[in-house]
């Protein structure tokens, strides 16, 4: 497997996560996260509290990732996705579909890649199309 596809696995198995501790699985303790939601922390044992929080509303969590772009050097990478959600809630009530657009760096630490950095951000009337 190419560093290009670990990368984008580990990003592709975050979007698909259902738990904080799926969704945390290649963090450290020191990774930054900013979420959507006006959050951030350090560090994968607080997040996934969040995580499950956030997860713990709802009954389903459909992430389809709609662009993903990789840029790796040497030992780091940056992956920048662009997601359609698409969620419903415990009582089964769905919500519209939201765009959110997620960047993730990476670095390569004893053989394995690591996520250092988050940071997610919501796009609200916005098609996914990034400009080129």
């Amino acid at each position: 497997m190419t560093d290009k596809q670990a990368v984008e696995n580990i990003v592709v198995a975050i979007s698909k996560s259902f738990s904080g501790a799926e969704s945390t699985k290649n963090w450290t303790e020191k990774t930054i996260w900013f979420d959507a939601a006006p959050y951030a922390c350090v560090g994968a044992e607080k997040a996934s509290k969040v995580f499950d929080e956030a997860f713990g509303n709802l009954k389903s969590c459909d992430v389809e990732i709609l662009d993903i772009r990789t840029n790796i050097n040497g030992t780091s990478a940056l992956v920048c996705s662009v997601q359609k959600w698409d969620t419903v809630n415990k009582d089964g009530t769905a919500n519209p579909p939201f765009m959110m657009r997620q960047t993730d760096y990476l670095e390569k630490i004893n053989g394995e890649w690591k996520v250092l950095h988050e940071h997610t951000s919501a796009a609200a009337d916005w098609d996914g199309k990034i400009v080129e």
